[in-house]
């Protein structure tokens, strides 16, 4: 009788801490994708606004980065809908395949972006010559859609018309044969978690420590160059793009800035990314949870990785002044021209 009892106790309380998790889960999926929204919005904003941005290459992969943010967010708000038992999409299709098709390329696409990103500081600091010719726009719209076509035949099967029907609960069910599911749990899956995580981690990281270090032995240098009569160093080349002048303080400024931005956006990328892959990889060969309890650990895990596309830009304006200010005077010549806008009418 009290074993019963207290069994009894044991899922009523279980049952209280999964509502309270449910809850909390609600709740803090309406203000990341909120503030993600907004913050991404207002990102693309200051990045097209500047012409200094849309002049280099690592600004273009900034907007390009924040647009892919924008589509990622937007289907990660229909996914987390549907766990909690509401679908946007009244056809099967739209639910079931396209929007997981979109949300898995533009996760891709905004995190090689990032890679990208990383990697274009690192050639202007290890190559600061031959980096105009390999760091230009034109180079970046190629390579981004040569990845967009490769990410889009690696998630294809997406889109492949096998049966499926979305449940009462909003969750999408899938008829799949045994070597699909083979394929899905002992291949797909990984590899994802190998070119999606892994990779971009190292490479990011890689990047980032040789380019801190170009920059450090660049400084050391400078300092080390002796005066001329006039009084200033017979070299100021510090990075690929400094020249003297206000123009050169202004690109030292925008070089700097960039540098901040990339350093708060691995860093995030590190954090948030790592738990979501590592339980998708364990979750599917390890089932310790029931199919609700799996649905709440996976969304959390969701949210919490959707973290890195929509705090973008708060991490900007923490980690860069310069950016700051771009945002703020931007933000009082909108308030201007609305004032004008409505004085006239």
């Amino acid at each position: 009788m009290n074993q019963t009892f207290n069994l009894n106790l044991t899922e009523t309380n279980t049952t209280s801490s999964l509502i309270i998790l449910l809850r909390f889960e609600i709740f803090a999926a309406c203000l990341t994708y909120g503030l993600g929204f907004i913050g991404n919005l207002f990102a693309l904003i200051v990045f097209s606004s500047l012409l200094e941005f849309r002049r280099i290459s690592t600004g273009i992969l900034f907007l390009l980065m924040t647009i892919s943010n924008f589509f990622h967010l937007w289907t990660l708000a229909i996914d987390f809908l549907g766990i909690c038992g509401y679908s946007i999409y009244s056809n099967i299709y739209l639910q079931c395949h396209l929007s997981p098709f979109v949300e898995n390329i533009s996760r891709a696409m905004s995190t090689y972006f990032s890679v990208g990103i990383a990697v274009d500081r690192f050639i202007r600091s290890e190559m600061p010559l031959r980096s105009k010719m390999i760091c230009t726009r034109k180079n970046i719209f190629i390579v981004t859609i040569i990845i967009f076509i490769i990410f889009c035949l690696f998630w294809s099967f997406y889109l492949y018309p096998f049966s499926s029907q979305i449940l009462i609960t909003g969750e999408c069910i899938y008829n799949q044969s045994i070597n699909f599911e083979f394929f899905l749990v002992n291949i797909h899956i990984p590899l994802r978690a190998i070119f999606f995580c892994l990779i971009p981690i190292i490479i990011m990281t890689a990047s980032n420590i040789r380019m801190m270090s170009n920059i450090r032995q660049a400084r050391m240098r400078v300092s080390d160059i002796p005066h001329n009569n006039d009084g200033y160093k017979s070299s100021t080349i510090i990075s690929s793009t400094a020249i003297s002048g206000p123009v050169g303080r202004r690109t030292l400024a925008i070089d700097r800035m960039l540098l901040l931005m990339m350093a708060a956006s691995v860093l995030t990328f590190i954090i948030t990314q790592i738990p979501f892959h590592i339980y998708m990889v364990v979750q599917v060969n390890i089932h310790t949870f029931n199919s609700y309890t799996d649905s709440l650990i996976y969304s959390m895990l969701l949210i919490w990785s959707s973290i890195y596309f929509g705090i973008a830009f708060y991490l900007y304006c923490l980690a860069s002044p310069l950016f700051r200010r771009k945002f703020i005077r931007i933000g009082r010549k909108l308030i201007n021209c609305q004032l004008i806008h409505h004085v006239t009418t």
